[in-house]
């Protein structure tokens, strides 16, 4: 009787197979880390700018065997926000009524996410993948202003815009202000450490 326990090439299979066809949908390699479509985080992590969100699509091994892959789309859709029982309740009745994907809450960083779960592997969709990526990105962009007016904390844009400004702002704060000023001080500066004769 042959074992149905998979051998470690093919419980790596439906996860590589999976991992193909997302880097092709976008463009991305190990060589090739960004394109205009995404971001090549590692092998089986990747982010896409859709419209105002930002989402990631993430593969793993799953099944009794590990010998299936999950591949999980999610967005982030609120952060800094307190899990209140009525914003918990609310979550779940959206979850009831929603025909794709979930709300869920992260404790680490008060998060609320969106995300959504395919079956990877030799049958996953090029089209089926960036119909997930559109619709959690749909959802978070739908959901996110209600959620902030109603029980507070700040939309990830608003997150992601502020954090890379203050990445440029303090770039620009390392730099010369002016560099083509500078040079051209440097240029007029006697070479005698700026002192004049007789001084």
């Amino acid at each position: 009787m042959p074992s149905t326990h998979s051998s470690p090439e093919s419980a790596g299979s439906a996860v590589d197979q999976s991992c193909a066809v997302i880097e092709k949908i976008l463009g991305l390699s190990t060589s090739h880390r960004e394109s205009d479509r995404g971001i090549f985080i590692d092998r089986g992590l990747y982010v896409i700018k859709q419209g105002s969100s930002y989402v990631m699509i993430s593969v793993a091994h799953t099944g009794e065997n590990r010998d299936q892959a999950l591949v999980r789309v999610t967005a982030q859709v609120v952060a800094g926000v307190k899990p209140e029982p009525a914003l918990l309740r609310k979550l779940l009745i959206l979850n009831g009524r929603l025909r794709f994907g979930a709300f869920a809450y992260e404790p680490d960083g008060d998060l609320i996410l969106f995300s959504h779960s395919l079956l990877g592997g030799a049958t996953l969709n090029p089209n089926e993948v960036m119909a997930a990526v559109h619709d959690v990105a749909l959802a978070a962009d739908r959901y996110d202003d209600q959620i902030v007016a109603q029980y507070g904390g700040r939309r990830m844009q608003d997150v992601i815009e502020e954090s890379a400004w203050a990445r440029l702002l303090k770039k620009a704060g390392d730099e010369p202000p002016h560099p083509h000023l500078d040079e051209e001080t440097t240029k007029k500066a006697p070479a005698s450490g700026g002192k004049k004769k007789g001084s």
